[in-house]
C-alpha cells in the first residue's frame, strides 16, 4: 500500500508498526522501485541519507540535530523525489509549532517530490494534521515471509530445515519479524531443528505480553461438556468448511457463534472444547484490557488484537463475558469521549468484513447488557441459548465429572444423583461431586459414594433459585431470538421454572 500512496503523491504517510527495521526495509524497496532518494532522520542519530547499505553522510549541517521542527524543515535541502522516514515522530506531533512547521513543509514541499514517511508503533493524528497525513498499518508477516525467514534462519545455523515446515510456520504466524527470527533461533538451540512446539511457546510468551490477547492451549474437548447436544452437534458440522474441498465447493468460513445463558452451564467450557475439537489455535480477547489511559491507545489495541488474530488464522477468538467490555457503549459520548463506541465499532466492522478465517465465540451471561448491533444477522452464524441442564443432561455432567476424577460412574446411582441436583447449573454439579469427595475423604479416607455426592449437593443453595426472574426472562427472550444449545427441555423445563417459582415464594 506504501508503494500506491508514494505514486499517487501523497506528502505525508504514517506507518504504524512495531517493525521499525521492516518498515524501513519496504521504504527503502519502494524508494529503489520508483528510482526515489531515500533519508532517515531519528531523534538520537538526526537527518542522514542512507542507500542500500544504510551507510550516512552529513545532509547541510543537519546531520546531528535531534529538534523536531528542525527536522521537519530539512526536508527543503533534500533532492527532490525523495523518501524522508522520520522515526518516533508521533511524541512531537501535539507541538503547536511542530503542528504549523508540519502543514508549511507538506504544503511547500510535495511539488518536490518529498514524502513524509512517518513510522512508529502506536500513531495517534492531531486534529489539525487529519487531513494532511494519510495513515496505514505494516501487515505482519505472510506465510512466505515467514518461511524464508525460518530457512534463513537455518541456513544461518548450519542446520538442514525440516522437510515439511508447515507446523513451524503455523507456529509462528502472529509474530513480528524479529520475533519470529527469535523464536526460530531459540527453537534450533533447544532442539536442534526449527520445532514447532518451542515456536508455539514462545509465541504463546510474546502474545501475552500484549497485555491484550492470550493464547491458549485448551485441556478439554466436546467429550469433556456434559449436555449441550445441540450446539456441540452445530459446532462439529461446521468444522470441515475449513477443508479445502469446501471451499472449492464454495462453503464459506464459519464466522461465529454468540453463547447466551445462565452462567456455570458450560459457556466457556465449549469455546476450549471448540478449539480443541478443531485443532485451532485459541486466542482470548480480554475486552476490558483494550481501554488504555493514553490518546489512541484503546484503538491502537484494537487493531493490534485484530490483526494478531487475522495472522494466526485460521484460529478461535473467544471473548468472554462480552457485555462487561461492552458495558457504556450507549453512553459513551458523555463519559469517555467516544473512546468505547470507537472500539466497539471498530470491532462490529471487522466481524462484518472479516476475510480471514477467524472464528469468533462470544459467551454473555446478560442479554439485555448487549447492544442491538453486536446481535444482528450476520456478526454471527447463529446465537444460541444455554439452558440450565435437563435430567438428561445431569445425568451425562456426572458421568463426566466423575470420570475425570478417576471413578466409574457405573459405581453410583445416577438416578438419585439427578433426582437431588434439581435447578443445577453444570458448575455446581461438579461442586457437589468435589464436596462428596472431601466428605468421603475426611471420613477415614474411605472410598466416595453415591450419598457422599448427595450430601454434598444438600449444601449448595442453586444460583437458579436467586436467578429466578432473570432465568425466565432469557427464556423468554430466547424462545425468537435464540437456538437452544441444550437437548430437548421439554416438560423438565417446566418443571424447573416451577421449582424455581416455588423455591422463591417459600
Amino acid at each position: 500500500m506504501l508503494e500506491n500512496y508514494v505514486r499517487a503523491g501523497y506528502p505525508a504517510i504514517a506507518i504504524t508498526t512495531p517493525e521499525e527495521s521492516r518498515a524501513l526495509d519496504e521504504c527503502r524497496r519502494v524508494a529503489q522501485v520508483l528510482g526515489m532518494n531515500y533519508a532517515i532522520w531519528s531523534f538520537t542519530r538526526g537527518l542522514r541519507l542512507a542507500d542500500e547499505t544504510d551507510e550516512s553522510e552529513n545532509i547541510g549541517g543537519f546531520m546531528n540535530t535531534g529538534d523536531p521542527v528542525t527536522a521537519l524543515q530539512a526536508g527543503a535541502k533534500l533532492e527532490e523525489n525523495t523518501i524522508y522516514c522520520l522515526l518516533d515522530f508521533h511524541f512531537y506531533l501535539r507541538s503547536p509549532d511542530v503542528i504549523r512547521t508540519a502543514k508549511d513543509m507538506f504544503a511547500v514541499q510535495k511539488s518536490r517530490g518529498i514524502v513524509y514517511v512517518f513510522i512508529s508503533a502506536v500513531f495517534e493524528l492531531p486534529r489539525e494534521l487529519e487531513r494532511e497525513i494519510i495513515l496505514t498499518d505494516l501487515p505482519l508477516p505472510t506465510r512466505e515471509d515467514l518461511e524464508t525467514l525460518a530457512l534463513d534462519v537455518a541456513e544461518a545455523a548450519g542446520i538442514d530445515p525440516p522437510d515439511d515446515c508447515t507446523a513451524v510456520i503455523e507456529a509462528a504466524l502472529g509474530l513480528t519479524t524479529a520475533e519470529a527470527e527469535n523464536a526460530f533461533a531459540l527453537s534450533i538451540v533447544i532442539s536442534d531443528t526449527l520445532d514447532a512446539r518451542v515456536v508455539a511457546r514462545e509465541k504463546e510468551q510474546i502474545i501475552r505480553k500484549s497485555g491484550v490477547l492470550e493464547i491458549y492451549s485448551p485441556d478439554v474437548n466436546m467429550e469433556s461438556i456434559g449436555g449441550l447436544s445441540t450446539l456441540k452437534s452445530w459446532l462439529r458440522s461446521r468444522v470441515s468448511a475449513y477443508s479445502p474441498e469446501a471451499q472449492a465447493y464454495g462453503l464459506p468460513a464459519p464466522r461465529g457463534v454468540l453463547l447466551v445463558g445462565v452462567p456455570g452451564c458450560g459457556k466457556s467450557l465449549a469455546a476450549k472444547a471448540l478449539a480443541a475439537e478443531w485443532q485451532k489455535p485459541l486466542l482470548r480477547l480480554d475486552t476490558g484490557r483494550l481501554f488504555g489511559s493514553l490518546v489512541g491507545e484503546s484503538e491502537a489495541n484494537t487493531r493490534r488484537a485484530l490483526e494478531v488474530a487475522e495472522a494466526v488464522a485460521p484460529a478461535v477468538l473467544w471473548l468472554d463475558e462480552v457485555e462487561k467490555g461492552l458495558a457504556g457503549v450507549q453512553s459513551s459520548g458523555r463519559t469517555d469521549s467516544g473512546v468505547t463506541a470507537r472500539v466497539f465499532g471498530t470491532f462490529l466492522t471487522w466481524m462484518q468484513e472479516k476475510k480471514a478465517p477467524v472464528f469468533v465465540i462470544a459467551t454473555a451471561n446478560a442479554v439485555e447488557q448487549l447492544p442491538p448491533e453486536f446481535l444482528r444477522k450476520g456478526r454471527f452464524d447463529e446465537i444460541f441459548f444455554v439452558d440450565l441442564p435437563n435430567p438428561e443432561e445431569r445425568a451425562d455432567i456426572f458421568r463426566v465429572q466423575l470420570q475425570k476424577r478417576n471413578r466409574n460412574p457405573e459405581s453410583f446411582d445416577l438416578t438419585a444423583l439427578v433426582q437431588n441436583t434439581e435447578n443445577f447449573s453444570g458448575s455446581e454439579i461438579e461442586e457437589a461431586v468435589v464436596s462428596g469427595m472431601f466428605i468421603a475423604w475426611n471420613d477415614g479416607k474411605r472410598e466416595v459414594a453415591t450419598e457422599d455426592i448427595i450430601g454434598g449437593a444438600k449444601a449448595i443453595t442453586p444460583m437458579a433459585v436467586g436467578m429466578a426472574g432473570k432465568i425466565e426472562s432469557l427464556r423468554s427472550w430466547a424462545k425468537n431470538a435464540a437456538r437452544c444449545a441444550n437437548g430437548v427441555q421439554g416438560k423438565d423445563t417446566a418443571r424447573v421454572s416451577r421449582v424455581i417459582r416455588r423455591e422463591v415464594n417459600r
